[in-house]
């Protein structure tokens, strides 16, 4: 793989923009959203600037990206002006012809009528294709699964394992049907073909238990006998991470960390090659309220 090499390839994935919008209705108190709204006044709303996300516009520009790739959370208490927050920013992106794939995350499903009346795909369209191909006819709203072919024999498959939650939890929940269903949609596949699975949560548990998959080890069966996913996307930590897991017969495993912090803001620049990836990981820089953007670090892998 030479650096000069075009890519087939150049995707951006970022993660954990949590728009808040602090509302104190009393109707709050009936569900989990009061917490929320806590941690938003002492915490969040200090720690968190997603105003400056389109400060990444002009960077994915410059870097001619072909795909924005978010891997949920794009709200904070899944609150519905939260969601307009966040829309108006993805519709920053697809004006600028981007493409925008999205899943959500525990705080796109945080209270159980979000949950229940599925908000989240009120505002956003996930299913990605439009086909009768039983693959790529499969629907993140209806399935909790989407497949979308790149070409090049390259697919994109995002999960939605996000819940509601009861108050001190966060976990995700990778469901026996949803494994049915992503096992047969991988089987379905050319043998050559090649995937990036997006997820929100995290194929390990580094943190509390209440905070992590459950059944994920049926998720990581499935990584270890389909060589085919070269590579696993998440967020929900707000720690950037790569792995490059496939000595123990995983993919590479890619934590874009929160780009919506005001410090220490994380995304990676994926390059997709015949021969393998690049992945340059880029943080933000604050002045005076001007987000910039600079390069921190650059791995490659060959397949």
């Amino acid at each position: 793989m030479q650096t000069a090499e075009k890519p087939l390839f150049r995707f951006a994935h970022i993660s954990d923009l949590h728009f808040y919008n602090l509302s104190w209705n009393p109707s709050q108190f009936f569900s989990k959203r009061w917490l929320g709204n806590l941690n938003l006044s002492l915490v969040r709303k200090h720690t968190f600037y997603p105003e400056g996300l389109t400060s990444l516009i002009p960077v994915f520009q410059e870097k001619r990206i072909d795909a924005v790739l978010i891997t949920g959370d794009l709200t904070s208490t899944s609150h519905e002006k939260e969601f307009q927050l966040a829309k108006q920013f993805i519709d920053q992106l697809q004006s600028e012809k981007f493409k925008v794939f999205t899943l959500p995350g525990n705080h796109d499903h945080y209270t159980k009528n979000a949950y229940k009346n599925k908000l989240f795909y009120k505002y956003f369209d996930t299913h990605y294709t439009s086909s009768s191909d039983p693959v790529s006819s499969l629907s993140l709203k209806d399935d909790g699964i989407a497949a979308s072919p790149m070409g090049h024999g390259w697919w994109l498959f995002a999960l939605d394992t996000a819940l509601a939650t009861s108050l001190l939890s966060s976990n995700g929940y990778f469901s026996s049907e949803l494994q049915q269903k992503l096992e047969t949609a991988l089987n379905d596949l050319p043998q050559d073909h090649n995937v990036i699975l997006l997820n929100h949560f995290p194929l390990f548990a580094n943190e509390s238990p209440r905070k992590s998959l459950i059944r994920r080890e049926a998720l990581q069966n499935i990584l270890e006998r389909f060589p085919k996913i070269k590579l696993f996307l998440h967020g929900h930590t707000h720690r950037h991470c790569i792995a490059d897991l496939r000595a123990s017969h995983l993919p590479l495993i890619l934590d874009s960390g929160s780009t919506a912090q005001k410090n220490g803001a994380t995304w990676n620049l994926i390059d997709i090659y015949p021969q393998g990836c690049e992945v340059e990981v880029f943080t933000n820089n604050r002045q005076n309220g001007h987000v910039s953007w600079k390069p921190l670090s650059k791995s490659t892998f060959k397949w």
